[in-house]
């Protein structure tokens, strides 16, 4: 009987079937997905800003991988807390992995500050409760040495629990792309981003608001005494019954100057979008109406003003075509 070798065919073990790592990703059905086709769809300088400081930060290869996710609709889960974008990715490994993508809270005290200096500016307050992230709202932080968006890629740290050594890794790219489609359409993330909800801040802005323009602590030198009924000198109404209900001279010296408000559309943005599912979205196309009705108004204040400035001009000029006619 012959003893076998190691090196003999007989004693090698059979060699276990390694499974190929898979190169493209598992579909999720139902994903959260870009609104735009190519990529996201941007309109303001908020997504802007948001999406540049992304570009820098990120590798362009993994950018371009995380861009494609975010369309295909890879995401579980996009949330927001206070001080962090929260994402499940569902990329080529059977686990979804999770995202997060941190930024710098405001203290209490910083707070204080910014609400401080935002009561006094009436016109920052306005355009916040409207809706509307005003273009040089960073003005207001700079003298606090603070800043309301990223602008440096180390101003957001991205946090992923994939094998990548890169920080940013084609899933926290897709979850930074979805969320420059959300912050752009909603500006008042980057509150709740720095660590305050959109709710509460609107909630601050109108007490420190009511909070500037009143005298609190000021005492009067002296309480007048109220004013009674009969100590008022009521105007006598005019008895005509027929000249009642008209309007008299002092209507046309009333001013009523026509101008574009401030804000675009403050009473839609306050209301916010609508409740019922359509076709096309009906904020959009009240803002449409808005704006027709609003340049047809303001248009024909225009005509109305120019009028009178014409016909000075032809009664000026219109003596040289008419025919002098003078009895013989």
């Amino acid at each position: 009987m012959t003893q076998q070798t190691p090196n003999n065919p007989g004693n090698q073990q059979p060699q276990r079937y390694t499974r190929p790592k898979p190169t493209q990703p598992r579909r999720v059905s139902g994903g959260v997905r870009l609104a735009g086709r190519e990529g996201p769809l941007i309109r303001t300088w908020v997504g802007r800003r948001w999406t540049r400081v992304i570009e820098d930060a990120a590798v362009s290869e993994e950018l371009t991988k995380g861009v494609e996710y975010a369309r295909i609709g890879q995401t579980r889960e996009l949330g927001l807390e206070p001080g962090a974008v929260l994402a499940r990715v569902q990329g080529c490994e059977a686990r979804a992995r999770s995202v997060r993508l941190e930024c710098d809270t405001f203290t209490h005290e910083q707070w204080e500050l910014v609400f401080r200096a935002l009561a006094e500016q009436p016109a920052y307050t306005a355009k916040l409760l409207a809706g509307e992230m005003p273009v040089n709202i960073e003005d207001l932080f700079a003298p606090m040495g603070l800043r309301l968006f990223p602008q440096e890629p180390e101003d957001i740290k991205a946090v992923c629990d994939c094998d990548e050594e890169a920080p940013w890794c084609r899933h926290a790219c897709c979850a930074a792309t979805l969320f420059s489609e959300r912050i752009d359409t909603d500006p008042y993330l980057i509150f709740t981003l720095r660590g305050l909800p959109a709710e509460e801040l609107s909630e601050r802005l109108r007490q420190h608001r009511a909070l500037a323009g009143s005298t609190l602590g000021a005492a009067p030198a002296y309480a007048p005494r109220p004013v009674s009924g009969a100590d008022l000198a009521l105007a006598k109404l005019p008895v005509d019954v027929e000249t009642f209900w008209s309007t008299g001279p002092e209507l046309d010296l009333l001013e009523m100057p026509m101008k574009r408000p401030e804000v675009s559309h403050p009473l839609l943005r306050r209301l916010g979008p609508s409740p019922f599912e359509a076709r096309f979205p009906m904020v959009g196309l009240l803002a449409t109406c808005y704006d027709v009705i609003s340049e047809a108004a303001i248009r024909a204040e225009d005509e109305a003003e120019a009028a009178p400035i014409e016909a000075d001009w032809d009664d000026v000029g219109g003596g040289d075509d008419e025919t002098d006619e003078r009895p013989d």
